[in-house]
């Protein structure tokens, strides 16, 4: 509890600091207070809590040019359910607090670069690639180069950029997506991608998206295909349904096989196939609560794994 509140103190304080010190120095971040209790299949259900607060910070030079950092903090009520990297702190540690991004960012016209320690995903969904905004600490991120934004009447992303792992064993990831909108309801995308060794075969990846948007809803699936010779395919489909402005359910089914995602770092259970269901909803403009549930089975011999999540966060 005492390092949850120095965590939290911590936070509190660096939100304050360009508010007294009139700095040109941005700040913004979130804490997140959130339960989780897994069950799988012949084991005892565990639950615990986990509290989370993180930190950017942004400095603009002008002429299109910032630098950016961010301090991530985490701690648990029980081990194993957190976002840090176990081979990097101990699968015992239940507190983590690290500079965990750093670098610059360039915007010209309607393109954004960014050069440095970052988060990453590949793919409309995720479903190729992801080490997310939600991992904290040292070793969960990438660090290399990654542009975003249209040119004509395109949408364009692309990564150049290496993991951050534990050891010299950084695997490389090249990845463009392309997506073109014929018209406003509906978007079309195609990625292209490779992971590269040393720790794994070098694999070659491709992936079809599509979203559709009708009413209150949007349905987007998303489609991928690697090079592997076997167990080489991925697919996820969302379903999106905004009761309001305030509240939005959804659910996805998705199902990704042993090869057919980047070095089994899919945002979607490598292994695994099955459904994740949810609701979000806006307390207020910086508040919002969101449940989860991720009900889901290894596709090789069937073995259930579920979790719930319940989320409270607060923006800054």
């Amino acid at each position: 509890m005492k390092k949850l509140l120095a965590i939290v103190v911590a936070g509190i304080s660096l939100y304050q600091v360009p508010i007294a010190l009139a700095s040109p120095i941005s700040i913004t971040g979130d804490i997140a207070v959130k339960y989780e209790r897994d069950t799988n299949d012949g084991e005892q259900a565990a639950a615990g809590m986990i509290y989370t607060t993180k930190l950017m910070a942004e400095t603009d030079f002008g002429a299109g040019w910032s630098a950016y950092a961010r301090l991530g903090a985490q701690h648990l009520t029980k081990s194993g359910f957190g976002d840090f990297n176990p081979e990097r702190y101990g699968s015992d540690d239940k507190s983590v607090l690290a500079l965990d991004q750093f670098g610059v960012k360039y915007k010209v016209g309607n393109l954004e670069y960014k050069l440095g320690r970052q988060d990453v995903t590949v793919g409309k969904t995720a479903l190729l690639y992801s080490r997310s905004d939600a991992n904290i600490g040292k070793n969960t991120f990438v660090d290399g180069l990654m542009a975003s934004g249209t040119v004509g009447v395109m949408e364009v992303s692309a990564v150049v950029v290496q993991e951050d792992n534990v050891g010299s064993l950084d695997n490389k990831v090249y990845a463009i997506r392309a997506g073109y909108s014929p018209r406003e309801s509906l978007n079309l995308g195609l990625t292209l991608g490779r992971y590269q060794g040393p720790s794994i075969e070098s694999t070659n990846h491709m992936a079809v998206d599509g979203t559709y948007k009708f009413g209150k809803s949007s349905l987007t699936a998303e489609f991928a295909k690697s090079n592997n010779n076997s167990d080489n395919k991925a697919y996820a489909t969302t379903f999106n349904y905004a009761f309001n402005d305030k509240t939005v359910a959804y659910i996805t089914g998705f199902k990704v096989e042993a090869n057919g995602d980047m070095g089994g770092q899919s945002d979607f259970d490598n292994g695994n196939q099955g459904f994740h269901y949810g609701v979000t909803h806006s307390l207020s403009a910086v508040d919002s609560l969101e449940v989860a549930y991720a009900a889901q089975k290894t596709i090789i011999d069937g073995l259930h794994n579920n979790k719930l999540e319940v989320t409270l966060s607060h923006g800054f």
